[in-house]
């Protein structure tokens, strides 16, 4: 009788027989090749939470805080600016956690599960006003609050649908579709949302009662929120495999934060990211205050808003098709120096019908400044790679979107700052504490008006302003180093790499299998050889 028969065991299946031992090379056939609609679509939804907040807020909330909750422009400009400061730290340490989390569900996946809840709950406090009569301390601490959990919500979120691009395709025009269609659908989702807002918000203004309205969209766009990320959540099939990774120890957010830092073509990325995002930004914060202080029209703005919006997502195949025949340089070339022409000529801008006009070139080229950075960002994370044989798509794309919102504190807080400095004053048809109803409908049948140094601020904040950032940001692209040949290169070798990671992790295992056959043949027990490995560790 056989030892196995004495011991009542069956014998283990022999070595190169098992399926478990069965040779395999790392599979990157699927993201070399074209990625499911379905996972476009996916992308797009979450892409939305970040793109209906920045449209909205971008659009609405700082006029919304001066003129409805009725704070001063530097406790506005203050709560922006500690906001902007308080990403700083929270962006980097976000994007290290999500690289280092190992669950069942993936590394990102988790963080659009568990985040989503609060953010719509700090997303529908900013909208609520506080009664009549609170100090604007209170009114500077609750503003503030609620500001703050959107900021850590919003990076929980987007770090993920950011850092899931370059885990989901490895392909150089692939990735410039995804980001057309992260894009496309995130903006045809905000661009609905932004016009449910604003006419939700007009039809309570016509009744007196404007802050209702603000509230119930906050509900609306709240909730919506939640429903974007758990869709992203179920629907997204995570491709990271932590086997292949390098084991060197883990980076601290320092370490991580000298890493990027010393990454050339990431720097010239951010510069292009900081100057587009702030342009817009600067545009879309003080667009409702033009439309009603210099063309005398507040309601152009809902007009402004839906061409602006509707010819981002009209031309924004055409983009992807310059920029996967002529390359992502020459499209931003194009674009973005579209956007500085239309952008400076609002200085002297007077007509309803010109600001239309102007505002369909600057809609035609708005995707340019966040479909190209977005889409460099991935070859920049693969050169890294390279060199360090890791991958650290979160530490990257966190500290990416520290930048947009640091380009938003830089400009929202700038913003307010100088209409403080120029003598804006507070709209007594909303914002006239003390008067007696009679006076405030007296009041509110006049137009507000500002001095004239609060008119110039915000000509040049529409104008001249965002224009020279974008004959920066096309500087920036002149600078940037990797094209589409030097990137078909680095995918090659990044390819050999990962196979041959894959065939060392094979032969490990099928060392470990054979040790333990061998063992059992030789009468060792599972456990002592567990300890036998353990005590060689």
């Amino acid at each position: 009788m056989s030892t196995w028969q004495e011991r009542g065991k069956s014998p283990p299946s022999s070595p190169t027989s098992s399926s478990s031992l069965k040779p395999s090379v790392y599979d990157d056939s699927t993201l070399h090749g074209s990625l499911p609609v379905k996972t476009k679509l996916t992308m797009g939804i979450g892409e939305s939470v970040q793109a209906c907040y920045t449209v909205i807020c971008g659009f609405f909330l700082n006029a919304y805080l001066l003129e409805v909750a009725c704070l001063s422009p530097n406790y506005v400009g203050t709560i922006q600016l500690i906001q902007g400061l308080f990403d700083a730290f929270n962006d980097p340490f976000i994007g290290t956690m999500s690289d280092r989390t190992r669950t069942r569900w993936g590394r990102r996946r988790p963080w659009l599960l568990f985040a989503a809840a609060p953010l719509g709950g700090c997303y529908f406090g900013i909208w609520n006003t506080l009664e009549d009569g609170v100090s604007e301390g209170v009114k500077f601490g609750f503003y503030l609050c609620m500001y703050m959990g959107i900021s850590i919500g919003i990076t929980c979120i987007q770090v993920q649908i950011g850092a899931l691009v370059p885990e989901l395709t490895l392909d150089y025009d692939e990735r410039t579709s995804l980001s057309v269609y992260r894009l496309g659908i995130g903006n045809l989702i905000a661009l609905v949302a932004v016009m449910i807002h604003s006419a939700i918000v007009t039809s309570f203004h016509d009744e007196g009662e404007i802050d209702k309205g603000y509230q119930l969209s906050g509900a609306i766009f709240g909730s919506w929120i939640c429903i974007a990320a758990w869709t992203t959540f179920w629907n997204i099939e995570e491709k990271f495999d932590p086997d292949l990774e390098e084991k060197d120890e883990q980076l601290s957010t320092l370490d991580g934060l000298k890493i990027v830092f010393q990454n050339k073509a990431f720097l010239i990325v951010v510069g292009i990211y900081l100057c587009g995002p702030t342009a817009v930004v600067l545009v879309q914060t003080n667009i409702l205050l033009y439309c009603k202080y210099i063309l005398g029209n507040e309601d152009l703005v809902d007009y402004i808003i839906g061409i602006v919006q509707g010819m981002a997502l009209i031309v924004l195949p055409l983009w992807n098709f310059v920029g996967q025949k002529y390359g992502k340089k020459m499209s931003y070339y194009i674009g973005g120096s579209i956007l500085c022409v239309s952008l400076a000529s609002l200085y002297f801008v007077e007509e309803e019908n010109t600001a239309l006009i102007v505002s369909c070139f600057i809609g035609s080229c708005l995707g340019i400044p966040y479909m190209i950075p977005y889409s460099m960002l991935p070859d920049v994370i693969e050169e890294d790679e390279l060199k360090t044989g890791k991958r650290r798509e979160g530490v990257y794309f966190g500290f990416f979107t520290i930048f947009l919102k640091l380009s938003v504190t830089i400009a929202l807080s700038f913003t307010n700052f100088a209409l403080s400095a120029a003598g804006y004053e507070k709209p007594t048809s909303t914002c006239g504490v003390g008067l007696t109803e009679e006076e405030m409908e007296a009041a509110a049948a006049l137009p507000d008006t500002q001095p004239d140094g609060v008119i110039s601020v915000m000509r040049f904040m529409v104008g001249p302003c965002p224009a020279l950032f974008f004959i920066l940001a096309i500087f920036m692209v002149w600078l940037f180093p990797i094209t589409r040949e030097s990137h078909q290169e680095n995918a090659e070798v990044i390819k050999r790499e990962r196979n041959r990671r894959s065939i060392q992790l094979e032969s490990k295992k099928a060392a470990e299998l054979g040790k333990m056959v061998l063992a059992k043949s030789n009468g060792v027990d599972d456990d002592v050889m567990v300890d036998i490995d353990n005590n060689q560790l």
